[in-house]
């Protein structure tokens, strides 16, 4: 007698498995994505699913693909749109600190969301790309190193200021150290809304002084254009033992451009970072009941307005274009200072340090209040120079001419006028 025969009603008791249902020999995790994030197969179709169990629910996904690997990363590409979205809130226990493992991927999740964010600007024009890179650097580089053994659920006052002291370390002025807070709040906030910090919490102050760059003085400005042109005939040999001579040998010699250049930033307002992409087609002579230039300069700092320049400038101009023509250079499309120069990069360090050689050689590389000077001077005795001789020019006018903010004039170049720079308003009368 056969007693392995089926029984008649078998498969009413046994019916076949859901087409949708997962095959559990299937279920696979995903390196580096939480546990509760499977991929699998159905029997109902050919290709790998996703699901992600989040606040009391699957959220489920078909990753139309049969191949295994591609399966894994178009699973991390949905987790991350998950994120992106809000939909996934990481479930931290704020009893206990996050491990060390979860904590550096959180963190390095939560960076490359905020750089997302801030690339999103750059391409809506809300921030430049030099800002993003700031931030990026910032993020990556100390922030990431300080924060990766701190858990993020337990960040407070005491981590804050453990993280300035931290960058203090570090050799970072105070004004540095209050831009690397500014993004910290900005992954703060992002760790509160994610749920993950409950609060976020007081940060510490951080005060730094306004230290300007230190004018020169009329005399001190006629001494430095003496030198520029008594320099063209000495050849440098102050070099550093050991030290390895960058400088071309061109520059070995002060250039005959240098003295146009250090007129033309006085006379014009311009930023030392101008000076290496100001071109001829930027620069329009304007002559008439006013002799000026009119400089159409490419955007800094969120200014793009064309600005003028005093009446010198236009005979400084005409001298450097001149110049430049008889070497075979003045096109439109021709650099203004040091056309030959391809890299263009190198030109701010090349004029650096032929402005410094004018300085030590005259002693006054230093203010009278131990501040260096720099080839940024040139801008700040302009603008001193414009509110001590500009006779009743109102500090907007100013402001706008040399693409900066009233706030910046008086913060930084209003602030270092004496009484008796202006003596002569001082004891003037209304007539």
């Amino acid at each position: 007698m056969n007693f392995q025969a089926q029984a008649a009603n078998e498969a009413d008791f046994a019916p076949p498995r859901f087409r949708n249902a997962p095959i559990k020999s299937s279920l696979t995790s995903v390196e580096g994505l939480p546990d509760k994030l499977k991929i699998f197969r159905i029997t109902g179709s050919k290709y790998w699913q996703v699901r992600l169990y989040n606040l009391g629910r699957y959220i489920s996904r078909s990753l139309k693909t049969t191949d295994i690997d591609e399966a894994k990363e178009f699973a991390r590409v949905f987790f991350d749109s998950l994120q992106e979205a809000g939909v996934y809130k990481l479930k931290v226990p704020k009893s206990s600190a996050l491990g060390e493992a979860e904590n550096q991927r959180l963190l390095f999740d939560l960076v490359q969301e905020i750089l997302r964010f801030e690339e999103e600007k750059v391409k809506r024009d809300a921030i430049k790309h030099g800002s993003y890179l700031m931030t990026k650097n910032r993020l990556e580089g100390h922030i990431f190193t300080f924060f990766k053994q701190r858990p993020l659920n337990k960040i407070n006052t005491i981590t804050l200021e453990d993280f300035v002291s931290y960058l203090t370390q570090q050799d970072l002025s105070a004004a540095t150290i209050q831009g690397y807070l500014a993004h910290v709040r900005k992954l703060l906030l992002l760790l509160n809304r994610k749920g993950v910090l409950e609060a976020i919490p007081p940060f510490p102050k951080v005060t730094s002084q306004v230290h300007s760059r230190g004018a020169f003085t009329v005399s001190e400005y006629q001494a430095i254009l003496r030198k520029s042109k008594q320099l063209r005939v000495v050849v440098y040999a102050n070099w550093v033992a050991d030290r390895k001579v960058w400088i071309k040998s061109a520059f070995h010699q002060m250039p005959v451009e240098m003295n146009w250049l250090i007129r033309f930033m006085v006379y014009t307002f311009v930023r030392p970072g101008d000076i290496r992409q100001i071109k001829n087609r930027h620069i329009e002579i304007i002559q008439g009941k006013h002799n000026y230039l009119r400089l159409n300069l490419p955007e800094v700092k969120r200014h793009n307005a064309a600005t003028v320049s005093l009446a010198p400038a236009v005979n400084v101009y005409k001298n450097l274009l001149a110049h430049q023509t008889a070497r075979g250079y003045g096109r439109p499309d021709d650099y203004v200072f040091f056309p030959e120069e391809t890299n263009r990069r190198l030109i701010l360090d090349i004029v650096g340090w032929l402005f410094n050689w004018i300085l030590y050689d005259l002693d006054i590389k230093q203010g009278p209040h131990g501040i260096d000077r720099t080839l940024y001077s040139l801008r700040h005795t302009a603008i001193t120079f414009r509110l001590i001789y500009g006779g009743s020019i109102d500090l907007l006018t100013l402001a706008r001419n040399a693409r900066t903010s009233v706030e910046m004039v008086e913060k930084f170049y209003a602030s270092t006028l004496s009484a008796e720079m202006n003596i002569a308003l001082l004891h003037g009368k209304r007539h």
